[in-house]
C-alpha cells in the first residue's frame, strides 16, 4: 500500500507535465499558423541576434562624456571627414555613410555598422521602459482592483491625469524637469507608461476575481494578499505580456521621436537610431537621403515586426483560437 500511496504523487507529476506539454504544443501550434507573425518574430529574432550576439564590445562607457554611450569601438572607426560628403550605398559600404559627432570633431563612419550598435540601445532601453513600467502598473492595477471603494477611485483619477496629456508633451515635461540625459528619458517613459498597465490590470482583476475560483479561494480561508499574489495575478499576467510584446514597438518609436526631435543635450554621443535620423536630417537637403531613410526605415521595421508578433501572442490567448 506505501508503494502505492508513494507513486501516486509521482503519476500526478507525471499527468500535469504531459497536459502542460500538450497546452505548449498547442499554442506553437496556434502562433505558426499566423504566417505575418512567423515573418515578424523572424525579424525580431535577427535584431535580438543582432544586439546579443553580434555587439560583443569590451564595454559602452568607456568614454570621458558621462552624456556619452558610444562604443570605443565605434570612436576607434570614426574617420576625419570635415569638407569630404558621406559616400551613397555601395558594395563597401551597402547603407553608405553618414557623419557622425566623435570626441573630437566629426567623423565619418559607416552607416551599417552604426545602426547595428544603436539597435542594441533601443532594444534594451525599450524592454526597459516597458517592463519597469508594466511591473508597476500591473501590481497597482490588481490591488485597485481588488480593493476597490476609495483607493480604486484615488488611482483611477491620477490614471485619468497622464492620460489627459499627450505621451510626448508630458516626456518632454518631465524631461525639462529632472534633466536631459539618457537614463531621464526612459524614466521619463516609465512615468507615463505606468497607467496604462494600471489601468488593464484593474480591468483584468474586476473579470478575474468574479471567478468561482476565487469564491472557492475565500470561502477556504484564503487572505487578501494569497489571493491577489497567489490566484488573480498569475492570470491577469499571461495578457499582460501579450500588450508588453505590442508595446515594445511603440515605446521604440516614442523613444527614438524623443531623441530625434533632440530631447537629449546636444553634446550627448549616443549611437540611436533617432539621433542619428536627426543628424542625417541635416544632411538629407544636400542629396545624402541614405543619412536618414536607412535609420528611419530601421526603427519602423522593428516596430512592424514588433506588432506582427504581438498579434501572433494574442492568438495563442484566444480561446476561440484554441478550440
Amino acid at each position: 500500500m506505501a508503494t502505492i500511496a508513494e507513486g501516486r504523487p509521482l503519476m500526478v507529476g507525471v499527468a500535469e507535465g504531459s497536459a502542460r506539454f500538450d497546452e505548449l504544443k498547442l499554442s506553437a501550434r496556434v502562433f505558426f499558423a499566423n504566417k505575418t507573425a512567423v515573418a515578424g518574430l523572424v525579424i525580431f529574432l535577427v535584431f535580438v541576434g543582432d544586439a546579443l550576439l553580434v555587439q560583443i564590445a569590451p564595454g559602452v562607457l568607456g568614454v570621458s562624456d558621462p552624456n556619452s554611450v558610444i562604443p570605443p569601438e565605434l570612436q576607434a572607426n570614426l574617420e576625419n571627414c570635415s569638407g569630404t560628403p558621406p559616400e551613397a550605398p555601395s558594395l563597401g559600404h551597402l547603407f553608405g555613410t553618414t557623419q557622425y559627432p566623435g570626441l573630437s570633431g566629426i567623423g565619418c563612419i559607416d552607416l551599417l555598422q552604426l545602426t547595428m550598435k544603436a539597435i542594441r540601445i533601443d532594444i534594451a532601453i525599450s524592454f526597459f521602459i516597458v517592463l519597469v513600467g508594466a511591473a508597476i502598473g500591473t501590481l497597482i492595477g490588481v490591488v485597485s482592483g481588488y480593493f476597490g471603494r476609495w483607493f480604486d477611485e484615488v488611482v483611477m483619477r491620477v490614471t485619468d491625469v497622464f492620460f489627459s496629456v499627450p505621451f510626448l508633451i508630458l516626456a518632454l515635461a518631465v524631461g525639462f524637469v529632472i534633466g536631459r540625459t539618457l537614463f531621464n528619458m526612459a524614466l521619463a517613459l516609465i512615468i507615463i507608461w505606468w497607467p496604462l498597465y494600471a489601468r488593464y490590470g484593474r480591468s483584468l482583476t474586476l473579470t478575474t476575481k468574479e471567478a468561482t475560483f476565487i469564491e472557492s479561494a475565500r470561502a477556504a480561508g484564503s487572505g487578501r494578499l494569497k489571493i491577489m499574489f497567489r490566484h488573480i495575478l498569475p492570470n491577469v499576467v499571461p495578457p499582460v505580456l501579450v500588450q508588453i510584446s505590442l508595446d515594445v514597438g511603440t515605446v521604440i518609436l516614442i523613444f527614438s521621436t524623443l531623441a530625434f526631435i533632440g530631447f537629449l543635450p546636444s553634446n550627448a554621443l549616443v549611437p540611436e537610431l533617432g539621433v542619428i535620423a536627426n543628424i542625417g536630417l541635416d544632411l538629407a537637403p544636400f542629396g545624402y537621403w541614405w543619412t536618414v531613410i536607412v535609420p528611419g526605415a530601421v526603427i519602423t521595421l522593428f516596430a512592424l515586426a514588433v506588432n506582427l508578433m504581438g498579434d501572433g501572442l494574442r492568438d495563442v490567448i484566444d480561446p476561440r483560437r484554441r478550440s
